[in-house]
Protein backbone atom coordinates (compact mmCIF):
# COMPACT_ATOMS: atom_id res chain seq x y z
CA UNK A 1 0.00 0.00 0.00
CA UNK A 2 1.44 3.58 -0.89
CA UNK A 3 1.58 6.23 1.66
CA UNK A 4 1.46 9.29 -0.52
CA UNK A 5 -1.85 11.17 0.35
CA UNK A 6 -4.10 11.26 -3.03
CA UNK A 7 -3.91 15.22 -2.40
CA UNK A 8 -0.47 15.35 -3.44
CA UNK A 9 -0.91 12.80 -6.16
CA UNK A 10 -3.64 14.71 -7.43
CA UNK A 11 -1.42 18.52 -7.69
CA UNK A 12 1.40 16.42 -9.53
CA UNK A 13 -0.99 15.29 -12.25
CA UNK A 14 -2.42 18.65 -11.88
CA UNK A 15 1.54 19.87 -12.82
CA UNK A 16 2.03 17.67 -15.57
CA UNK A 17 -0.49 18.39 -17.53
CA UNK A 18 -0.22 21.86 -17.15
CA UNK A 19 3.32 21.55 -18.38
CA UNK A 20 2.34 19.60 -21.35
CA UNK A 21 -0.05 21.36 -22.72
CA UNK A 22 2.46 24.50 -22.94
CA UNK A 23 4.67 22.68 -25.07
CA UNK A 24 4.85 23.57 -28.41
CA UNK A 25 3.93 21.58 -31.09
CA UNK A 26 4.49 23.44 -33.92
CA UNK A 27 8.47 23.46 -34.89
CA UNK A 28 7.87 27.24 -36.14
CA UNK A 29 7.00 28.13 -32.53
CA UNK A 30 9.93 27.75 -30.76
CA UNK A 31 11.85 30.56 -32.88
CA UNK A 32 9.29 32.72 -31.03
CA UNK A 33 10.91 32.50 -27.50
CA UNK A 34 14.48 33.35 -28.81
CA UNK A 35 15.75 30.00 -30.36
CA UNK A 36 16.55 30.27 -34.04
CA UNK A 37 17.12 26.89 -35.26
CA UNK A 38 17.92 28.38 -39.04
CA UNK A 39 20.85 30.55 -37.11
CA UNK A 40 21.63 27.28 -35.00
CA UNK A 41 21.51 25.61 -38.68
CA UNK A 42 23.50 27.67 -40.74
CA UNK A 43 26.57 27.38 -38.26
CA UNK A 44 26.28 23.91 -38.25
CA UNK A 45 26.52 23.69 -41.52
CA UNK A 46 29.32 26.02 -41.94
CA UNK A 47 31.28 23.83 -38.87
CA UNK A 48 34.32 22.43 -40.33
CA UNK A 49 35.69 19.40 -38.17
CA UNK A 50 38.84 19.37 -39.56
CA UNK A 51 39.44 22.76 -38.35
CA UNK A 52 40.03 21.39 -35.27
CA UNK A 53 42.82 18.88 -36.01
CA UNK A 54 46.14 20.28 -36.17
CA UNK A 55 47.64 21.55 -38.78
CA UNK A 56 50.33 18.80 -40.64
CA UNK A 57 53.51 20.76 -41.03
CA UNK A 58 52.67 21.56 -37.12
CA UNK A 59 52.70 17.80 -36.74
CA UNK A 60 55.20 16.54 -38.28
CA UNK A 61 57.83 19.66 -37.22
CA UNK A 62 57.40 18.27 -33.30
CA UNK A 63 58.09 14.83 -34.79
CA UNK A 64 61.64 16.10 -36.25
CA UNK A 65 62.01 17.86 -32.73
CA UNK A 66 60.91 14.79 -30.77
CA UNK A 67 63.42 12.32 -32.98
CA UNK A 68 66.12 14.91 -32.35
CA UNK A 69 65.40 14.63 -28.58
CA UNK A 70 65.00 10.92 -28.79
CA UNK A 71 68.74 10.15 -30.42
CA UNK A 72 70.39 13.22 -28.60
CA UNK A 73 69.27 12.04 -25.01
CA UNK A 74 70.86 8.74 -24.38
CA UNK A 75 74.60 10.33 -25.84
CA UNK A 76 74.27 12.79 -23.47
CA UNK A 77 73.09 11.16 -20.61
CA UNK A 78 76.14 9.02 -21.18
CA UNK A 79 78.62 11.32 -21.19
CA UNK A 80 77.37 12.91 -18.28
CA UNK A 81 77.35 9.58 -16.56
CA UNK A 82 81.20 8.90 -17.50
CA UNK A 83 82.49 12.58 -16.25
CA UNK A 84 80.22 11.35 -12.82
CA UNK A 85 81.87 8.23 -12.69
CA UNK A 86 85.63 10.19 -13.14
CA UNK A 87 85.28 12.60 -10.91
CA UNK A 88 82.17 12.59 -8.47
CA UNK A 89 82.62 9.07 -7.62
CA UNK A 90 83.05 8.17 -3.62
CA UNK A 91 85.93 6.99 -2.74
CA UNK A 92 84.99 3.65 -1.09
CA UNK A 93 82.32 1.46 -2.80
CA UNK A 94 78.76 1.99 -2.00
CA UNK A 95 75.49 1.31 -2.83
CA UNK A 96 74.29 4.48 -3.35
CA UNK A 97 76.27 6.32 -5.86
CA UNK A 98 79.25 4.68 -8.74
CA UNK A 99 79.17 2.06 -11.34
CA UNK A 100 78.30 -1.22 -9.04
CA UNK A 101 79.57 -4.49 -10.70
CA UNK A 102 80.33 -7.67 -8.51
CA UNK A 103 83.99 -7.87 -8.89
CA UNK A 104 84.11 -4.12 -8.21
CA UNK A 105 82.75 -3.39 -5.32
CA UNK A 106 85.03 -6.21 -3.58
CA UNK A 107 87.62 -3.71 -2.05
CA UNK A 108 88.46 -0.22 -2.32
CA UNK A 109 91.35 -0.90 -5.23
CA UNK A 110 88.84 -2.43 -7.10
CA UNK A 111 86.06 -0.10 -6.80
CA UNK A 112 88.02 3.07 -8.19
CA UNK A 113 89.17 0.67 -10.97
CA UNK A 114 85.76 0.14 -11.94
CA UNK A 115 85.03 4.01 -11.32
CA UNK A 116 87.80 5.08 -13.63
CA UNK A 117 86.82 2.58 -16.07
CA UNK A 118 83.53 3.07 -16.52
CA UNK A 119 83.67 6.48 -16.66
CA UNK A 120 86.55 6.76 -19.66
CA UNK A 121 84.25 4.11 -20.96
CA UNK A 122 81.18 5.85 -20.96
CA UNK A 123 82.40 9.41 -21.08
CA UNK A 124 84.02 8.18 -24.64
CA UNK A 125 81.36 6.23 -26.16
CA UNK A 126 79.00 9.43 -25.07
CA UNK A 127 80.90 11.58 -26.77
CA UNK A 128 81.48 9.84 -30.02
CA UNK A 129 77.81 8.77 -29.91
CA UNK A 130 76.82 12.70 -29.43
CA UNK A 131 79.27 14.17 -32.45
CA UNK A 132 77.49 10.79 -34.55
CA UNK A 133 73.81 11.33 -33.52
CA UNK A 134 74.46 15.31 -34.20
CA UNK A 135 75.43 14.17 -37.71
CA UNK A 136 72.47 12.14 -37.87
CA UNK A 137 69.82 14.15 -36.60
CA UNK A 138 70.80 17.24 -38.89
CA UNK A 139 69.80 15.09 -41.92
CA UNK A 140 66.03 14.81 -40.01
CA UNK A 141 64.32 17.97 -41.82
CA UNK A 142 65.64 16.59 -45.41
CA UNK A 143 63.86 12.82 -44.83
CA UNK A 144 60.39 12.05 -45.06
CA UNK A 145 58.20 11.25 -42.12
CA UNK A 146 58.27 7.53 -42.15
CA UNK A 147 62.11 7.48 -43.14
CA UNK A 148 63.02 10.10 -40.04
CA UNK A 149 61.22 7.42 -37.76
CA UNK A 150 62.90 4.40 -38.74
CA UNK A 151 66.28 6.40 -38.63
CA UNK A 152 65.72 7.27 -35.17
CA UNK A 153 64.61 3.72 -34.03
CA UNK A 154 67.31 2.87 -35.65
CA UNK A 155 69.99 5.37 -33.67
CA UNK A 156 68.19 4.20 -30.33
CA UNK A 157 68.81 0.28 -30.80
CA UNK A 158 72.49 0.93 -32.09
CA UNK A 159 72.50 3.31 -28.56
CA UNK A 160 71.04 0.32 -26.39
CA UNK A 161 73.42 -2.70 -27.71
CA UNK A 162 76.55 -0.12 -27.56
CA UNK A 163 75.87 0.66 -23.71
CA UNK A 164 75.01 -3.06 -23.26
CA UNK A 165 78.39 -3.96 -24.78
CA UNK A 166 80.12 -1.52 -22.76
CA UNK A 167 78.44 -2.69 -19.88
CA UNK A 168 79.53 -6.39 -20.69
CA UNK A 169 83.30 -5.05 -21.14
CA UNK A 170 83.54 -3.25 -17.79
CA UNK A 171 82.09 -6.01 -16.23
CA UNK A 172 84.29 -8.48 -17.87
CA UNK A 173 87.49 -6.39 -17.24
CA UNK A 174 86.74 -5.86 -13.63
CA UNK A 175 85.99 -9.79 -13.46
CA UNK A 176 89.42 -10.74 -15.36
CA UNK A 177 91.63 -8.05 -12.53
CA UNK A 178 90.03 -8.76 -9.74
CA UNK A 179 88.73 -11.88 -7.84
CA UNK A 180 85.46 -11.72 -5.57
CA UNK A 181 87.21 -10.15 -2.50
CA UNK A 182 88.32 -7.40 -4.74
CA UNK A 183 92.25 -8.73 -4.85
CA UNK A 184 94.43 -8.85 -7.84
CA UNK A 185 94.27 -11.86 -10.00
CA UNK A 186 97.62 -13.79 -9.40
CA UNK A 187 99.35 -14.74 -13.12
CA UNK A 188 99.90 -18.29 -13.29
CA UNK A 189 103.73 -18.23 -13.80
CA UNK A 190 105.69 -21.61 -14.90
CA UNK A 191 108.98 -21.85 -14.55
Amino acid sequence: MSTIPTEILETTLATLETTVATIPTDPTAATEGGLDLGSIKDMMDAFDPASLLPELSDVFGSLSAVCRFAVMIGPIVLLVLGLAYLFLSPKEANYYFGYRCYYGMGSVQAWRFTQRLAGVVFGGLGLILTIIMLLISGGFATMEVTDMVWRAADCLIWQAILVVLATVGINLTAAMRFDRKGEYRKKNKQS
